[in-house]
């Protein structure tokens, strides 16, 4: 038995792979949006203690989001090579998406603000169009939309370093390391299923090499009978005349 005669077609596993990608993975990934509003904001405020502990959940939710990536994973592996391209077509968006929302996160600390704008650049958002300070004179702290997002000028500007000695410094190491090894779980997925896809084809490639040769051989073939053919009418018109 080979081993594709081991695999499932995709229509029977689509429910499966239908809630990771309409409803376990995007849960995770809102999730992470809000940890990532809440980091942004406590470490504005220098709020450490608040920090570290939107650190540690933010690390448990990339967790769950690791272990659902490679749930579906496994599950994308027992297609049948025929399949793949459906496949391919309905989970490429949820995967650029994860891809997306693990490099924005990663660029809290890594990135410049004027970085950061470049690469977010294009993306609408009308909450982001709100001054500094809202009515009041309120702080940058407490400048919050309703959904939790932050001014322009928060987003942009560089975040206050946190104190290495405080906890928060360790759980962000903690957790940018959990985002980096989510990162290439996604990209060594995406790969893998590109992979599945070139040998598909590749076997395509050499049917078709193969049926072009069988063409090529068949009117060979009929040349070589033809010829044969004519020799030997020659041959017999030859003796008839002797």
């Amino acid at each position: 038995m080979s081993q594709d005669d081991e695999k499932v077609t995709f229509r029977r596993i689509e429910p499966a792979i239908q809630k990771f990608i309409k409803v376990a993975i995007p849960t995770d990934l809102e999730r992470m949006r809000k940890h990532q509003i809440n980091i942004e904001k406590y470490q504005r405020c220098r709020l450490w203690n608040r920090l570290h502990e939107e650190h540690v959940n933010a690390g448990r939710t990339v967790q769950q989001l690791r272990a659902n990536m490679r749930e579906m994973e496994k599950l994308c592996l027992r297609v049948r090579q025929e399949d793949i391209p459906i496949l391919q077509r309905m989970i490429n968006p949820v995967k650029e998406e994860a891809s997306f929302a693990i490099k924005v996160f990663l660029q809290l600390h890594s990135e410049s603000a004027e970085e950061l704008k470049r690469q977010l650049e294009g993306q609408e958002d009308t909450s982001l169009t709100r001054s500094a300070t809202v009515g009041g004179g309120k702080t940058l702290c407490n400048a919050e939309g309703k959904d939790g997002s932050q001014s322009l000028i928060q987003m942009y500007s560089p975040l206050p370093e946190i104190p290495r000695d405080e906890n928060a410094a360790e759980s962000w190491e903690n957790l940018e390391e959990d985002l980096i090894q989510l990162n290439q779980l996604v990209t060594e997925f995406s790969l893998l299923v590109s992979s599945q896809q070139e040998k598909i084809d590749r076997i395509e490639d050499h049917v078709n090499n193969a049926a072009v040769n069988v063409e090529e051989g068949t009117k060979n073939l009929g040349k070589t009978h033809y010829r044969i053919y004519n020799g030997r009418s020659v041959m017999a018109l030859q003796k008839q005349s002797e």
